[in-house]
């Protein structure tokens, strides 16, 4: 995959709670981690975490919890910036991104 596409799928430079939103959503479902599962690890309510999840608005706690336990860095959470996550822990998340310019969704490509 080229490099302007991650950053398609990535919604990268859009900071809308929608696409926080889906960038949260696929870097959870990249760890094979149920929300609850994380939420505990976190130390986070389990409501508290899937609230912050579903309108794209994490805790600093919530993106301190994906660097550490995952290096699933907070810039690429809020802004898309995937410079800093591992490769294997990128095509992991890009497969539960969707192209929006293809209309697919990351599994389809694979």
């Amino acid at each position: 995959m080229e490099h302007f596409e991650k950053e398609r799928r990535c919604l990268t430079t859009s900071i809308t709670h929608e696409a926080i939103h889906l960038r949260l959503t696929a870097a959870r479902k990249a760890t094979g981690f149920s929300a609850k599962d994380l939420a505990s690890s976190a130390g986070i309510k389990y409501t508290t975490f899937k609230s912050q999840e579903t309108s794209g608005a994490p805790s600093l706690r919530m993106l301190d919890f994906y660097w550490k336990a995952f290096q699933i860095d907070a810039n690429f959470l809020i802004g898309g910036d995937f410079s800093r996550i591992l490769p294997d822990t990128l095509a992991e998340i890009l497969k539960h991104m969707n192209d929006p310019e293809a209309k697919t969704s990351g599994t389809e490509l694979d």
